[in-house]
């Protein structure tokens, strides 16, 4: 018995030492080093390949590079950038605002009971800013956001002497000519509130465009309607300064 333990030991241990043995031997026979040298090749190919498509992919035209650039223009009437062309290589630069723009979402007016939503819309078309009209009183895209120092923030819905109207947002701006000086009006974005203090109702000739956006010195907030709902009419402007912040 010892002596087939000690030959089945010995046999074992032999085997042990041919299996490195072996998986070299098969590694390196002639036809397994052309097979993983095809499939090295074939991985590099590939590889290629992927990264040329992507490459072509991820390159815009000039054409498409400037449409980016005319897009984002646009879009920059509400996003407090402005775009100037450099005098020596002609391409454009951005010229950042150092104050982040904060875009109105809502607007209470407490002495009329009024809760009004706010759209934001980065077009200046008139059937746009018709159409966004019917769900929210619109800020003018040009105007600023609320708390740019020396501009002003344009506001303008709808007013409707009709007892009674289809959609409420018609009636939106109805009765801001009771306003009076000293009136509050809030500003919401998100959880922060600005707060305005109305300091000017006037009525003006609905052929006089004139409202100013720049203000210097002030912190400035202008609502704007007409004085009837569907008709080229005089219109009502009110007027309100800053007189803080609360978040």
């Amino acid at each position: 018995m010892r002596i087939v333990s000690s030959l089945m030991s010995i046999n074992m241990s032999e085997n042990h030492e041919n299996v490195p043995t072996s998986i070299a031997h098969i590694i390196f026979q002639p036809k397994m080093l052309l097979a993983l040298l095809f499939v090295w090749v074939l991985v590099v190919a590939v590889g290629s390949s992927v990264a040329i498509y992507a490459t072509q992919y991820t390159i815009l035209s000039d054409t498409e590079v400037e449409a980016i650039l005319s897009e984002n223009e646009r879009l920059a009437l509400t996003a407090g950038v402005q775009y100037s062309d450099s005098s020596n290589d002609g391409v454009r630069q951005m010229e950042v605002r150092n104050v982040e723009p904060v875009y109105p979402d809502r607007l209470v007016i407490p002495s009329l009971n009024k809760d009004l939503p706010v759209s934001n819309p980065q077009t200046r078309n008139i059937a746009a800013l018709d159409e966004e009209l019917k769900s929210a009183v619109v800020r003018y895209p040009d105007s600023a956001t609320l708390g740019e120092e020396g501009r002003n923030t344009l506001i303008f819905g709808h007013s409707s002497r009709l007892p009674v109207v289809r959609n409420q947002l018609y009636k939106a701006f109805t009765g801001i000519e009771k306003l009076e000086s000293g009136d509050l009006i809030q500003a919401y974005s998100g959880s922060d509130v600005y707060s305005y203090r109305v300091s000017r109702v006037y009525r003006a000739d609905a052929n006089d465009d004139r409202i100013e956006l720049s203000v210097p010195g002030a912190n400035r907030l202008t609502l704007l309607t007409c004085d009837t709902f569907g008709k080229r009419s005089d219109r009502w402007i009110v007027e309100a300064d800053l007189i803080g912040k609360n978040t």
